[in-house]
């Protein structure tokens, strides 16, 4: 008995040394793979050499230093311009949009009147309440609150309260030719039909403007909830496909390319547009979780 025992041990420990050897001895790839569920795909297996570094395309504001913008805002960048094919740095991967970054109006205080000439700009309320003025046209901010700014608009942010307002800023530069709206659009996620189903589990809900926005790139906003314990499906996007999603309520898991994340409120990722990173956002848990989902479409223009 104790012969058998010894061989099968033997026999055992001689499999987990084959196993380790193929690993150690697996091919050197000089590209990354094409992600795949098959068992024997070649994306089964982590490549260091070429894998893409996901941790470059999730930041969170509090990795910037603050500065002020927006006629007074207290601003701290999340993602940057850069290359999103080969970043410079963490979070320098926006192509076509010029800044996405978090931005607090401290209590009792009022921005500058501001205006700008070749930039729009999206404003969406995490937090706190107040008012925008832009135009002679004023409007209540409170959780859920989109405002799009056209460009050469003044306007100005109020915050009566003795609590921060804080917004997530989105800015776009806006090409010769295009005509922007002469009125700011004010909107909110409250007041529209979720969507349900989306990629297996997301539950999406656009916003309701007063006024439809126009942007000069081809995108849109939604907020975007997913179920108690539920996951949403993999998937990959490509060149031109500018799409962002920013955690706003709960802590979620995120699978990203072959990592597996922790993503906190404040914290945006943008999906790397070549074909080879699958991002699924999970929500482990029985808390409600929000995202702020945003999606520069450029593929898509005829």
């Amino acid at each position: 008995m104790k012969k058998i025992l010894v061989l099968t041990t033997v026999f055992m420990f001689a499999l987990g040394l084959g196993g380790i050897s193929a690993v150690l001895l697996q091919e050197k790839l000089t590209e990354e793979p094409e992600p795949s569920f098959q068992e024997h795909a070649k994306s089964n297996r982590r490549h260091p050499e070429v894998d893409t570094d996901v941790y470059l395309y999730i930041n969170h504001w509090r990795n910037s230093l603050p500065h002020e913008g927006h006629g007074g805002l207290i601003e701290r960048d999340i993602l940057t311009p850069g290359d999103p094919l080969d970043p410079p740095g963490k979070g320098a991967v926006l192509k076509y949009l010029k800044a996405y970054k978090r931005g607090v109006l401290q209590p009792r205080c009022n921005t500058q009147p501001t205006k700008h000439d070749k930039e729009q700009v999206f404003f969406y309320v995490m937090e706190g309440t107040g008012q925008v003025e832009a135009g002679g046209k004023k409007a209540e901010l409170e959780e859920g609150t989109a405002v799009v700014i056209p460009a050469d608009l003044e306007y100005r942010f109020f915050n009566p309260t003795d609590a921060c307002l804080e917004m997530l800023i989105v800015v776009e530069e806006i090409s010769d030719g295009f005509i922007p709206n002469k009125e700011m659009s004010v909107g909110s996620y409250h007041d529209s039909t979720p969507g349900v189903g989306f990629h297996w589990a997301h539950i999406g809900r656009g916003f309701v403007y007063d006024v439809s926005p126009t942007f000069a790139n081809p995108m849109g906003m939604a907020i975007v909830s997913i179920d108690k314990f539920d996951i949403a499906q993999p998937h990959v996007h490509g060149p031109g496909c500018e799409e962002i999603w920013c955690q706003l309520k709960g802590k979620s898991l995120l699978l990203f390319g072959n990592r597996l994340l922790w993503q906190e409120p404040g914290e945006a990722f943008l999906i790397p547009p070549n074909n080879k990173v699958p991002h699924s956002s999970i929500n482990h848990t029985d808390e409600h979780m929000l995202w702020l989902y945003l999606g520069n479409r450029q593929d898509r223009l005829k």
